[in-house]
Order: C-alpha cells, then structure tokens, then sequence
C-alpha cells in the first residue's frame, strides 16, 4: 500500500506507529507544547488508485481542519491526524481499521470514503467504541433496512455498532432525487440507467431507476463491471456499452474514471442525449480522464456535497486556507470532510473526558453549523438534510486551449 505524506505539518518518527499504509501527521503549534493535551484522529479512504481524487480530496478537507484548529488561539487541545490508505477496497479496508481501532491514543476517524469499505470496516470498529464520521459513504443499508438491495437487507451494517455517522445523505435521498430530476425536471421518458457492480454505483442506479419508473418514465438498466484500470476492481470493459435506440437519458452510478470512458465511448458511437452520473463522478478529474474534452460539455453531475463559494467569511477562508496548503481547489467532499473533523473537535470541546464513547455521545446530539451545511444527525446516525445539488459541466475554447468549469444549475430532492 502506498504511504501518503502530508503538507499540514512535520511526519513523525517512522518508529511512532508502524502501520501499513499509513502516515501521521501534525500541525506545527508554535508556543503551544506542554499547555494543552493532544489528541489523535483518523482519516480512512481511498489515497492510491484510478479514482483516489475522492479519497485525497476528503483527506486534505480533514488536514485543513486540523491546521486551522491548531491555529486557534482558544482551543483547548491539539490535533494530531493519521491518514490511512484503504484503497476503497473492502478486502484491505478491515486491517487498516484493526490498526487504527487498537491504537489506543485515536479517538475518532473521519470515513471511509467507500461504501464497501465502510460495510468491511464498521464491524471491526464497532467493539472498540469508535466514533466514525463518513463524508461520503452513501449506501442506505449503512444505517437502515434496504429492501431495494440485491439480496434485500433486513439488518443495517451498524445495527449493533451505534458509533457510525455520515455528513451527507444516502442513496434513498440521492437516488430519488437524481430519478426525479431526469423524469420530471428534464421531462426524459425512455432513460437508461448503468452501474458499475460496486456496493455504491449498484445502490444508487437502483434507487434512481426504481423513481424514474415510479415517475412515468420507460427504464433500461445494465450492470458494467468497472475496469481495473480505475482501481476499483472488477474485469468488464467499458467497450461493452451501448445505448439502445430511442434512450434519451443514461445515469450512471459509479465513479469518475469509468465515467470518462463511458462518455467518451458513447459519444464516439453518436449518442447526442443527457448523460448524468452521481457523486462519484462529480470531480475534476472526470474530465481530465476524457480522451476528447468536448464530450463532457453538457454533462450532469449530481451530489449530496457542495460547493463552496466565498459569499460568506467561513466559505472564503476554507477556499483561500484549502488553496494555500494544496495549490488546488477544494474537490468533491473536501468540505464534507472539514465539516466532520470540525464537528468531532467540537464534540470533544463539550465534554469533560475526551473519550471516544463520551465523543460518540455528544455527536448523537449535537448540532453543528458547518461551511456545508447545519448538520444533525438522526438516531440512526444519517444526517437530516435532503438536499441534492445539480452540477452541469461546461466546455469552451478560449485562446490558451479547452477549458472546463463544473457549475451549479439546480437542485433537487426526493
């Protein structure tokens, strides 16, 4: 597994924790030694791999997070971060939870990224009272009974193991309100709805093919196994894609890097109607991945995350402090992700023994104003917002060559 350096702050001694894929990191607190505790949090996701923008992106909120509240004057302890690479991977993700759970001085994680790997890991955290904050994970049968799931699930993952959250809503927000969008807001009656066969990219096509249908629309749906190529498993290739005569919509549910292929395989074949994919694919590299730029004008992303604009003072600090510590722009969840750092830091601010039962504790009743969103977390751990944001990807030449912005058009809800 590939080791992950950090820009927060110095790496310590490789003697300090021997973990496999994994790096510590601190912020630099100047003056600060010896006056306040230092506690230890966990980053878990994909960092290496075909689509591991995802996994940095949110890796690099939490940094950012931690860097600013080493930074604050008024805290009343420091941050230490250790990032973990479970490469998305549900047969990787339960060793690097073992390693992370059994280290005594974590007391709470941000992740994983994945579904799957989320699935594999909530089992090995949950004897270990672990506090976990996913700003990504959006499978339904996380956190509730999914009789939509292939087999249904009767018991959710995290039934025994009440120490799981996650920042943005699942598949049976999301889903509905991708399906909804396409028949109803763009009126699109004959849709065409592919998944990638990963826990993820399989849940969401699913809810979104089950509303398109519930709403008039004729539905087609196919299963694509993602390339390994993009590092997320599986043996099919994406040259296997077709599009049936008279389809005017395709959803796909899976992630950036197949996507590409996708659309550009289509495109090449003459297929001229809406192409729309989830969260997984809303991020810049989606259209760095394309063979040919222009295929992704017109494109539609959609995803429980947002972004980040500078009308208010906490939105211009997060995008200036994201920009100077990584010399990019923030990606999909790295808001998320700074959100639920933030939120686990001030969980422990309330509590007069910083515990990770005592932080699960305060999380199941706190309500925290985050740069994202308000976030309140219901009893089975899923946030109660439903908003859905519409991203449209917009192409142009200009004189320096093709350019690509990801805009905001809409939103949408179940």
């Amino acid at each position: 597994m590939k080791l992950k350096t950090t820009k927060v702050g110095a790496i310590l001694a490789a003697g300090a924790l021997a973990l496999s894929g994994v790096t510590v990191a601190a912020s630099t607190v100047a003056g600060a030694a010896g006056k306040v505790p230092t506690y230890t949090i966990a980053f878990q996701g994909i960092l290496s791999g075909g689509s591991a923008a995802l996994g940095i992106n949110e890796d690099n909120g939490v940094k950012l997070a931690v860097a600013d509240w080493n930074a604050t004057a008024t805290r009343k302890f420091n941050v230490k971060l250790i990032s973990a690479d479970d490469q998305g991977d549900p047969t990787v993700a339960p060793s690097i939870a073992t390693q992370i759970a059994s280290n005594k001085k974590v007391v709470a994680v941000v992740g994983p990224s994945y579904s799957g790997a989320t699935v594999a890991s909530i089992p090995v955290y949950g004897p270990s009272d672990m506090p976990i904050v996913s700003p990504s994970a959006t499978r339904v049968s996380i956190t509730q009974p999914d009789p939509t799931a292939t087999p249904p699930v009767v018991t959710p993952t995290n039934a025994k193991y009440k120490d799981f959250f996650r920042d943005v809503p699942n598949d049976n927000i999301q889903g509905p309100a991708d399906g909804n969008y396409l028949a109803k807001t763009l009126a699109k009656k004959n849709i065409e709805v592919i998944n990638d066969a990963s826990s993820y990219g399989a849940g969401l096509a699913s809810a979104v093919a089950a509303t398109a249908k519930a709403d008039g629309a004729t539905v087609t749906t196919a299963t694509v196994p993602a390339t390994t190529a993009c590092g997320n498993g599986g043996t099919g290739t994406n040259d296997q894609v077709t599009i049936p005569s008279g389809i005017t919509a395709v959803f796909f549910g899976g992630y950036y890097c197949d996507f590409a292929q996708i659309t550009d395989i289509v495109r090449t074949a003459g297929y001229a109607g809406v192409l729309m994919s989830g969260d997984g694919s809303d991020d810049p590299h989606f259209m760095a991945d394309l063979s040919k730029q222009s295929d992704g004008n017109g494109v539609l992303l959609t995803c429980a995350c947002k972004a980040i604009v500078n009308t208010t003072a906490p939105g211009k600090k997060f995008n200036t402090g994201y920009q100077k510590l990584f010399k990019v722009q923030p990606g999909a969840y790295s808001a998320e992700s700074y959100d639920a750092a933030n939120m686990i830091f001030a969980a422990m601010t309330k509590i007069h023994s910083v515990t990770r039962k005592n932080i699960t504790n305060e999380l199941k009743k706190l309500s925290y104003v985050g740069i994202s969103k308000t976030i309140t977390f219901t009893s089975s751990g899923d946030v109660k917002s439903k908003v859905i944001n519409i991203y449209k990807v917009a192409v142009s030449t200009t004189p320096n060559g093709v350019s690509a912005v990801i805009k905001q058009v809409g939103t949408s809800t179940p």
